[in-house]
């Protein structure tokens, strides 16, 4: 506090002396100073000159001195044009007075609020302008008081250090304010004030002029956003997109994988990017072929708002300039086809790709077919299924014609031929039959009648794999005969040989990979027939559950196993042969491709 005093006195008492004379005997008359006029107009420059005559002279005080020789008058008026038109007032002193709450700067290449902010600590809580310490020390230490927002963020697009981009910024905005106020800029500015007189309401703007991308935080960070996602990407383009939320569980290729893995032998591994919209997390290996790039774009936006995130999302698209971008769940890709839909169509092939929809706890449903197909049916190349099911339902939803009904595809996810088929378990004395059952704990997975199926059975172990991803999955302790036993990365760490059946009870789905992958096995599976379910499930070579929310339903499938397992092991062979007739990854590859490059699945030109 009493530094604060001391700054503020020693100016006041150093003013009210000069106001009285007490320092002209000492101090030289000052010469007049002949202003050298602008295109800002006769009554600016007067008021300059006027205001000019009303300041301290030299020797008064050492920061006054300071200051008065980096002061730019024009500039400070045009933010400040109240103060202009008041005769008793010096704009430095006032400008001095205001400490580090000035809001209009001093001169055009300094802004405290960016000031601050880059160099809090010169808030020192004296009261004294920061600006003086900038002049004083800061500028010579190198620290940055440019105006220019994201300056940092920019810097790095660039590849320059930040002191040598403000300094480029520094040129460039001097040079400007020297054609605006003598040069031939200022002059047709000043021209056209006199044919539209509200024209000259913009000199104002004139103080803050903005360079690109630099003009606001958030174009700032969008660029550094975009730049970031390009480099992780190899700035190069592709051939297809796949714009998917985040890295999804399980070790299993997935969709989005097996697109990859299907085009890569056509367009090359390195032509296909994956961007994750909307949260980070670890890709399971051997989800995508060897030279697949993937973008963390959830992460480079970062503290971005939702709209400008679209946007940075909508042009890392256009960029890449794809014959496809597929669509797997992305709730930001999403968001910017409401925005940006007509734009994208008239550049880019933009298919989505759809699974199920999902029920909540009071029996609504939801889910992305339900909402978004309408929304976007139009603005689309197409619309992709993993099954028969949801598909037939999508056309009959929303009573589609022959033409339109032909733009939603159904992709018949292939299933791993290299998989190898498990041995039965060895029956033996006192041995427990084991039913494995595996993934996320949420209400979709009915983990509720999983525990009440192992309630039922406890002459049966049941080991289960999984993690809670979703509200609504498990409550309450699990039965003594069910164990617990995390995740698995991929269905080959599970030990197969041991299971003597494999049970799913999924409340509602697609066609879920594990299906799949276990259908390949020669496990037995007994299984919920819900949506597209049906299409792994049959009754020829598994054991579909039609009523998926009776345990009992389920526990007298799972005896049938377990009372014939030789008979059982015979069905599930058939399953897998059935499989590798009806999904083979040629096949599907053919499709893909078909659907999906422009070419049809041609060279790459």
């Amino acid at each position: 506090m009493a530094d604060d005093v001391t700054a503020r006195g020693r100016v006041r008492q150093a003013w009210s002396r000069w106001r009285r004379g007490a320092d002209t005997p000492s101090a030289p008359p000052a010469a007049p100073v002949v202003e050298r006029p602008t295109r800002l107009g006769p009554a600016l420059d007067d008021a300059v000159s006027r205001a000019r005559s009303r300041m301290m002279p030299p020797g008064a005080d050492s920061d006054y001195d300071l200051a008065r020789e980096h002061f730019d008058i024009a500039h400070f008026f045009l933010q400040a044009r109240g103060l202009a038109e008041d005769d008793r007032i010096d704009p430095l002193r006032h400008f001095l007075r205001n400490g580090p709450d000035a809001k209009a700067s001093p001169e055009i290449n300094f802004d405290m609020r960016s000031y601050l902010q880059r160099h809090p600590e010169r808030r020192d809580g004296t009261g004294r302008s920061p600006w003086l310490a900038w002049l004083e020390e800061g500028r010579a230490q190198g620290e940055i008081a440019d105006p220019a927002p994201g300056l940092a963020e920019i810097s790095r697009v660039l590849d320059t250090d930040p002191h040598e981009l403000a300094d480029a910024l520094v040129r460039t905005r001097s040079d400007l304010q020297e054609r605006l106020r003598h040069g031939t800029l200022g002059q047709m500015f000043a021209q056209a004030v006199e044919v539209e007189p509200l024209i000259g309401e913009a000199w104002s703007e004139t103080a803050r002029p903005v360079i690109p991308p630099m003009d606001s935080p958030t174009i700032a960070g969008q660029v550094a956003a975009l730049h970031q996602c390009h480099d992780q990407a190899g700035f190069a383009t592709a051939r297809l997109v796949l714009v998917v939320k985040r890295p999804r569980w399980g070790g299993g290729r997935r969709m989005e994988g097996h697109l990859a893995h299907a085009l890569a032998p056509v367009v090359g591994a390195d032509r296909i990017v994956v961007v994750y919209t909307d949260d980070t997390g670890t890709t399971p290996p051997d989800r995508f072929p060897a030279g697949v790039r993937e973008v963390d774009l959830a992460t480079a936006v970062g503290d971005l708002e939702a709209e400008p995130a679209q946007r940075v999302l909508v042009e890392l698209v256009r960029s890449f300039r794809a014959d496809a971008v597929v669509v797997v769940n992305s709730d930001l890709m999403y968001a910017a086809l409401a925005t940006y839909g007509r734009a994208l169509r008239a550049s880019e092939r933009v298919f989505l790709m759809l699974f199920c929809n999902e029920q909540l706890a009071l029996g609504n449903w939801v889910g992305l077919p339900l909402r978004q197909v309408y929304r976007n049916f139009d603005q689309v190349a197409g619309v992709l299924t993993d099954s028969e099911y949801l598909a037939g339902w999508l056309r009959d939803r929303h009573q589609l014609g022959e033409e339109d009904g032909a733009k939603i595809q159904a992709l018949r996810a292939p299933v791993d031929a290299t998989l190898p088929e498990s041995t039965a378990p060895t029956p033996a004395a006192g041995r427990r039959p084991q039913v494995f059952w595996a993934g996320r704990w949420d209400r979709q997975k009915r983990v509720d009648v999983l525990m009440e199926i192992a309630s039922r059975m406890p002459d049966v172990d049941f080991r289960v794999w999984g993690e809670t991803v979703m509200p609504g999955g498990r409550r309450g302790a699990a039965p003594a005969n069910v164990a617990l036993e995390g995740r698995y990365g991929h269905i080959s760490e599970v030990a197969l040989d041991d299971a003597d059946a494999w049970l799913y009870t999924s409340a509602w789905d697609g066609v879920p990979s594990q299906l799949l992958e276990v259908g390949m096995t020669g496990v037995p599976l007994v299984g919920s027939l819900v949506g597209g379910t049906g299409e792994v499930l049959s009754p020829e070579d598994a054991w579909p559950v039609t009523e998926p929310e009776d345990p009992a339903a389920y526990v007298a499938a799972l005896r049938e196993v377990l009372t014939d397992p030789v008979g059982a092991r015979r069905r599930s062979h058939a399953l897998r042969e059935r499989l590798l007739r009806e999904r083979s990854a040629t096949d599907f590859a053919a499709h893909v491709a078909q659907v999906l490059l422009v070419d049809g699945g041609g060279e790459d030109s």
